[in-house]
């Protein structure tokens, strides 16, 4: 099952904001979409993920447009991870990751068995068994953003979409969160593994754990490649204007300590 992305244009009501995106993912692949601030990330992965709806060009899992699924078909397809961690539910753990198995469950809303094994497997991806019958709004911010990730692998879609899962988070937190990714993106049960893409600001855990990156820049994708390639020194030093006080450009790896 692919995913390919043709000739893609959408924005936010009359502002535009993608502009002619070409780019295909395949399953087992842990893909890094990176790029400053406005730059057109979070737009392109909701575009992804059906919630905007393109103005020009299209989305296609396996050669069918996303427009053309019903929601809850959609739901199935795609697993969506988004920026916000609200703390409101008073719910447990366990019962907000249950949430991702709305698009499988029955007009009385009954967990199958299938479903309580796919949360039961979720739980132990995200390392958040432990915390399954704490509240969720008690948890700190880390623990949150584990189980909200749990939440989107229970829905078991073979394309999980994750914007700035690693944000404002302590690197125990954000290595976690992108090993867990990684791992999801291999899992050989799931005919080869699956389509993982996540927006991200660190280029070092980009760098570090994508298998490809797409950098986008004012609207446009202007790299997508592996990692060493995507983040060359033109790109550093065009799209994210990094280099020292010297005007030597700075390698991706060494932003971290600078």
């Amino acid at each position: 099952m692919n995913l390919q992305i043709e000739n893609l244009s959408a924005g936010y009501g009359k502002t535009q904001i993608l502009r002619g995106i070409n780019t295909t993912a395949k399953p087992g692949e842990l893909i890094g979409l990176v790029g400053p601030n406005g730059s057109g990330k979070s737009c392109l992965l909701k575009t992804i993920a059906g919630l905007i709806r393109p103005d020009a060009g299209q989305v296609c899992i396996s050669g069918q447009s996303i427009t053309s699924f019903a929601p809850g078909e959609r739901a199935k397809h795609i697993a969506w991870l988004a920026q916000d961690r609200s703390a409101a539910w008073a719910l447990s753990v366990r019962d907000l990751v249950a949430l991702g198995r709305a698009p499988y469950r029955g007009r009385l809303g009954r967990l199958s068995l299938d479903d309580r094994a796919a949360i039961d497997a979720a739980l132990v991806c995200a390392d958040c068994t432990d915390l399954q019958d704490r509240r969720f709004d008690r948890l700190s911010g880390g623990e949150q953003a584990r189980v909200l990730l749990a939440r989107a692998l229970a829905v078991g879609a073979p394309v999980l979409l994750a914007d700035e899962p690693t944000a404002s988070l302590d690197p125990y937190y954000q290595i976690s969160i992108m090993q867990t990714l990684k791992n999801e993106a291999k899992n050989n049960t799931n005919n080869g593994g699956k389509i993982v893409i996540t927006s991200l600001h660190d280029l070092f855990l980009a760098q570090q754990f994508c298998d490809r990156i797409w950098v986008m820049h004012q609207g446009r994708l202007v790299a997508d490649d592996i990692p060493d390639l995507a983040l060359n020194d033109q790109i550093l030093a065009n799209v994210f204007r990094v280099k020292n006080q010297q005007g030597q450009l700075i390698p991706a790896q060494k932003q971290e300590k600078t």
